[in-house]
């Protein structure tokens, strides 16, 4: 991923997409496109904060998939924005993996869910095909109207927070499944809590088969200090 591809235009009509499909909530219960769209994850960090992120990507056949490796990805708070907003530099990754530093000024939601998006997307890409615009276009509607949010516990720091849980399998029931080289049960967790810097504490995509011979991929983004989700 070369550039932050849901950024700005793409950001928005994700969060468009997402916002029009959903229906109406209980009011005491956030909806999920509203805590993760919607929400000032970072207004409240103090510019010269760094948010850094364990990528953890683990193949079953490294053969296959290629090499698994564990390497850094930082969300910097620069310095401050418009009213509320904050500017960011987004880090990805060390070394021979390092991608091109990424500025974007006046967020207030954390730049780091839309890797995570971006980077699901792509990769479920690699595995299965299929049109990019067609799979990023399944998985929002899958936000708005598909995926569950439950209650979690997540330990921050040694210490227990509530949170919520995140689970969606956009492409499971997709009309083209049978086209997904056995990858459509892909499954994709979101841990956040507003008790945690930036909201996001553990992402995670779990890139199974149905063929058990088949090779499968993990891979895992969390917050440093971040322990068990339950």
């Amino acid at each position: 991923m070369s550039k932050i591809s849901f950024r700005r235009a793409g950001i928005a009509a994700f969060v468009v997409s997402c916002l029009g499909a959903i229906g109406a909530t209980a009011a005491e219960t956030p909806k999920l496109t509203e805590i993760l769209f919607d929400r000032p994850h970072i207004a409240a960090i103090a510019p010269g904060t760094d948010l850094v992120y364990k990528f953890e990507r683990k193949p079953s056949n490294p053969k296959a998939l290629g090499e698994g490796f564990t390497d850094d990805i930082i969300v910097k708070i620069e310095s401050d924005g418009a009213p509320g907003k904050k500017n960011v530099l987004i880090k990805m990754y060390s070394g021979d993996r390092a991608r091109e530093p990424q500025r974007i000024t006046d967020m207030d939601g954390n730049p780091m869910l839309i890797v995570f998006l971006d980077n699901a997307v792509a990769h479920f890409r690699m595995l299965a095909g299929g049109d990019s615009a067609y799979l990023k276009g399944t998985f929002s509607k899958y936000l708005g109207d598909g995926a569950t949010m439950v209650p979690a516990t997540i330990v921050y720091k040694g210490q227990p927070v509530e949170g919520y849980k995140v689970t969606a399998t956009p492409y499971v029931n997709d009309p083209a499944k049978g086209k997904m080289n056995g990858f459509e049960g892909a499954t994709f967790t979101i841990a956040l809590s507003d008790k945690i810097p930036g909201y996001f504490a553990k992402m995670t995509s779990e890139y199974t088969n149905t063929d058990k011979n088949s090779p499968t991929l993990e891979e895992t983004t969390t917050l440093e200090g971040v322990g068990d989700v339950k």
